[in-house]
């Protein structure tokens, strides 16, 4: 299955072409982690090999893409990793978190997903999929409603329950008509149970289909809420579900070298610091 828009597919007018365009590309670079030549970029990005080559070209003239002639392929430079390097280097400092997400990879053998939010939405921004075909409509960029997803209700279970009730109010009163609105009691009982187990996992809500265990990382190593899951059959995260949690517990206290218990989430404080009702990178209103 090619690679298909991450940021230009979503309906936003707010979002300028050239810069989705950019984004993109490193994303499947990212993705890809390899050199590519301007045919296959195309591709699978779904762009005509002329817009590809003027957007690679672009990016070798700026220096953050480099050009080999012999192979007629392109790669980042060292300028891609650099620019966020300053940015909560104990996570992504010596590649922290792709240590990490490997890891977890290894150990669990399945779908590996790593994100944030971003205004109403949960995205994924950073995916491993050793098996390919499991899930393969996620991919990195992808997003999801705060309010129907795992992460979401994970990345929310960092939030006061009174910021939350407002923000599910706000969501639910402009919704499209087409859209049920969110359940704000259910939700917040589910976001207590995450915060007494220290995970997420939809095993229990659900007996067939795509299943999920997710947890906060330690709030003591990121400046705001983010979280990271494993992906798989529902059969398979109910009759694992000890040793999945046990496996993310493990390797994020051994990645960061905080003890163990440190890897729960703990329950939200009185008052945030930041605003995380705002998007983060590239915005869209509704």
């Amino acid at each position: 299955m090619e690679q298909q828009h991450h940021l230009a597919s979503n309906s936003n007018d707010t979002v300028i072409k050239s810069v989705a365009r950019t984004f993109e590309l490193l994303e499947l670079f990212d993705e890809m982690r390899r050199p590519m030549n301007v045919v296959e970029v195309a591709k699978r990005l779904g762009y005509p090999q002329s817009s590809a080559s003027a957007l690679l070209k672009s990016m070798v003239t700026l220096g953050f893409v480099a050009y080999n002639s012999n192979g007629r392929t392109y790669f980042p430079t060292e300028r891609v990793p650099m620019i966020g390097s300053w940015m909560d280097p104990i996570m992504f400092g010596e590649g922290a978190l792709q240590k990490l997400l490997k890891a977890v990879s290894v150990r669990s053998r399945q779908l590996v997903l790593f994100g944030a939010r971003n205004g109403d939405e949960a995205q994924y921004t950073q995916v491993i999929n050793p098996k390919k075909k499991w899930l393969d409509h996620i991919s990195l960029g992808t997003r999801r409603p705060l309010g129907t997803s795992g992460f979401g209700h994970v990345l929310l279970s960092a939030t006061p329950d009174d910021e939350i009730c407002r923000l599910f109010h706000r969501i639910n009163a402009f919704r499209d008509a087409e859209v049920p609105a969110v359940n704000v009691r259910k939700f917040l009982d589910s976001v207590r149970t995450i915060r007494e187990k220290g995970y997420f996992c939809s095993g229990a809500r659900v007996t067939k289909g795509p299943g999920l265990i997710a947890m906060l990382l330690p709030q003591k190593i990121t400046s705001r809420p983010l979280a990271i899951g494993i992906g798989a059959p529902t059969s398979l995260i109910m009759s694992r579900e000890k040793e999945l949690v046990q496996i993310l517990r493990e390797e994020v206290a051994r990645c960061f070298e905080i003890r163990a218990s440190c890897a729960t989430p703990r329950r939200p404080p009185a008052a945030m610091s930041r605003d995380f009702s705002k998007p983060l990178g590239l915005s869209h209103t509704r």
